[in-house]
């Protein structure tokens, strides 16, 4: 792999061309900044053995999931498409190797300033996920057939302050755990963000290919769904847009139904407060996969939709309240 990135615009808008050139130029990741008058033409820019990450505005290019897709197949390829709106974008497939960044209808120095700001900082994420795991991160993976525990949470309304109390009173080596939490688009980055930095857990949005490991909560991206799969030997997530289940997406039910079927009785399941009854048919396939099941109690619950319609059909073990549920998924979890 290569020291930095290389940086290719596709876009042909003096204002953005020359604005992200003035702020990422001289950023010390930055190997170089290039652009070509179309996409197509970012092919023969391309470095192999390091990291590209493709600038499309897709006001001025359509997209090409075809074409995207094979050069991803080749090539470390990072894409941070634009547009004035998320329209074009949000029919793509995204791979979890793709972003989506608004930009300004007009470049002021404010506008300017939050838009590089931004794409300098979606940057430094993307180069911080294609760096090798170092040997402390390794020994916190999960294997695909470790006996550690994984902890999957389901939760909706009210789930948010749900999620940073049972932050606030975990250890930091915490259980691997992934989430679904309903939120709305784009604010399950800005939540996870939040949580990281107000807890000594590593908490992340999670993308395609984020490992598992203890001390680390992923969190599944709005408008995407989350599953556990096996990556290299290792447990991973897979995000992926799909259908949605019971009108949402992230679904609870997909990411419970693919931890039964990769963990059996190797997980701890949890339904948290939240309306409607997503989450009860993937956590009643836990439960006879052998998992066992927490619901949050009513009395605890800001809306007793989703952990009501669990019990209903027998898919919870236990049933607590909400400051009982840090200590037992801790105990349940705990290495073996």
């Amino acid at each position: 792999m290569g020291n930095g990135v290389r940086l290719i615009i596709a876009a042909n808008q003096h204002d953005m061309v020359s604005a992200i050139r003035s702020s990422l130029e001289s950023t010390s990741y930055i190997e170089s900044i290039v652009s070509v008058t179309n996409p197509a033409g970012a092919e023969n820019k391309l470095i192999r053995d390091g990291i590209n990450v493709l600038i499309w505005d897709l006001d001025e290019f359509n997209p090409n999931h075809h074409w995207s897709q094979a050069i991803q197949s080749r090539h470390t390829l990072y894409i941070l498409y634009t547009s004035l709106s998320r329209g074009k974008y949000s029919l793509l497939p995204q791979t979890g190797n793709d972003v989506f960044l608004q930009k300004p209808a007009v470049f002021t120095p404010l506008t300017t300033w939050r838009f590089t700001t931004s794409v300098n900082d979606l940057i430094d994420t993307m180069v911080k996920r294609q760096k090798p795991p170092n040997m402390r991160e390794l020994v916190k993976m999960v294997g695909a057939n470790d006996r550690q525990k994984i902890v999957a949470i389901g939760s909706s309304t009210g789930g948010t302050n749900a999620l940073e109390y049972l932050l606030r009173n975990m250890p930091a080596d915490i259980p691997p755990m992934v989430v679904v939490q309903h939120m709305p688009s784009g604010f399950t980055q800005l939540f996870a963000d939040r949580l990281n930095a107000l807890y000594p857990q590593e908490i992340r949005e999670a993308q395609s290919g984020d490992f598992l490991m203890r001390g680390r909560m992923l969190i599944a991206p709005a408008d995407r769904h989350m599953r556990v799969v096996r990556q290299q030997g290792k447990l991973a997530v897979e995000c992926y847009v799909g259908q949605r289940v019971h009108g949402v997406m992230p679904a609870a039910d997909i990411l419970f139904e693919s931890v039964a079927n990769v963990m059996g009785g190797n997980a701890v399941g949890v339904i948290l407060t939240g309306m409607g009854n997503d989450g009860a048919k993937g956590l009643m396939q836990m439960k006879t996969a052998g998992s066992t099941n927490i619901g949050q109690d009513e009395a605890s619950c800001v809306v007793y939709g989703m952990p009501k319609a669990a019990k209903d059909i027998g898919a919870i073990a236990q049933e607590l309240p909400l400051d009982k549920i840090p200590a037992a998924i801790v105990r349940l979890a705990g290495n073996n």
